[in-house]
């Protein structure tokens, strides 16, 4: 008698986890682990998936540093990839968001890791808000112009941080450099967050900006998407914020407002993922007048710089075939204006890909 129960008892078992997997099936709902103890749901195709609503939790969460989000309702039910990938698009969305370090999906429930306390979190989220603020009330008014707004957001970060440099000697780095924290607050970060920080700045002027993920010179890298008078432009804060052999603390210009085809020379992402950027007005030479087209162009700006005895030059050659020896350019003019100035020397650095000139001149 009890071995029948028994079996009864298992035949009800197995009833019951077939019935289960049936519901499941029928609802759409099949857990599969993999190895990297990701679930994968499959989902009918008669649940319409509230994305919107899914997001707005899922950032609420991590903003707030909360450790799970549980979604009861069927609408917000949604394949652990597709949880994924809405995961790494709210994070680069809102620089705001720091510490998230991973996550795991089961069915209906997200459970998030940070590198950093919820205490932490917001402690460092409004030391950055009172950066910001202090940022906007010193360095930017009603009379700027948008482009304005942005060279000097660009600027701010250049001068207020530098490249966390323990990443090129495969040094681990501190979760803070790849936060618009370390950026804006401690002065120090990788790319990350340099266009954390940067869009961080931008959403508190109201300026459209966008993160963008991709490669540069075949290195994994981060730089932003701007929009400017409807239409975008690349800016890449990191490259303008170069590593100096001796330590010099130095802005460029190079990276900042190019368009799709300018930017490709050196940098590489998936461009279906992002609007194109076509703009030419507002790249940094372009508007501020710094192109020269022709060799005697060239010499014409080099001769008027040593004249008034300007101590630097910027300046971008656009696509001229002839060859051009600078060092003989500058001799040559100095030695024809001996009487006029004196130049004792002079010193140059030459961006091939981009055919910008930066020269210093001592008098």
């Amino acid at each position: 008698m009890k071995k029948l129960i028994k079996i009864l008892i298992i035949e009800v078992i197995l009833i019951g986890i077939i019935f289960s997997f049936l519901l499941l099936k029928d609802n759409g709902f099949i857990a599969i682990e993999n190895t990297f103890s990701k679930k994968i749901y499959e989902k009918v195709e008669e649940i319409t998936i509230d994305k919107t609503k899914v997001y707005s939790k899922i950032e609420k969460a991590l903003l707030e540093g909360e450790n799970e989000v549980e979604f009861k309702d069927f609408s917000m039910l949604m394949k652990a990839e597709e949880v994924f990938s809405l995961l790494d698009q709210i994070v680069y969305e809102n620089p705001k968001i720091m510490y998230y370090k991973g996550a795991e999906y089961r069915i209906g429930k997200l459970t998030i890791s940070y590198s950093k306390t919820k205490e932490e979190i917001k402690k460092h989220q409004k030391e950055i808000e009172e950066i910001r603020d202090d940022f906007i009330a010193k360095y930017i008014s009603n009379e700027m112009t948008d482009y304005e707004k942005v060279l000097a957001s660009h600027d701010y970060i250049i001068n207020n941080s530098r490249y966390d440099t323990r990443i090129l000697d495969g040094a681990s780095l501190p979760p803070e450099s790849y936060t618009s924290y370390g950026v804006l607050k401690l002065g120090i970060g990788v790319c990350e967050g340099y266009a954390k920080a940067m869009k961080y700045l931008l959403d508190g002027i109201g300026i459209e900006s966008k993160i963008v993920i991709g490669l540069s010179k075949e290195e994994n890298h981060a730089w932003n998407l701007v929009k400017l008078d409807n239409e975008y432009y690349h800016i890449d804060a990191t490259w303008d914020d170069p590593v100096t052999e001796n330590g010099q603390d130095v802005i460029r210009y190079n990276y900042f407002n190019l368009n799709d085809e300018e930017i490709s020379r050196t940098h590489s992402w998936k461009r279906e993922d992002y609007p194109p950027a076509n703009g030419r007005k507002y790249n940094y030479f372009i508007y501020n007048k710094l192109l020269v087209y022709t060799k005697n162009e060239l010499e014409d700006r080099l001769r008027n710089a040593i004249l008034n005895k300007e101590s630097n030059l910027l300046i971008k050659i656009d696509n001229i075939d002839e060859t051009i020896y600078l060092a003989d350019m500058i001799e040559s003019i100095a030695y024809d204006n001996f009487n006029r100035v004196k130049l004792k020397r002079f010193s140059f650095s030459i961006d091939k890909e981009y055919g910008i000139i930066y020269i210093e001149f001592a008098y």
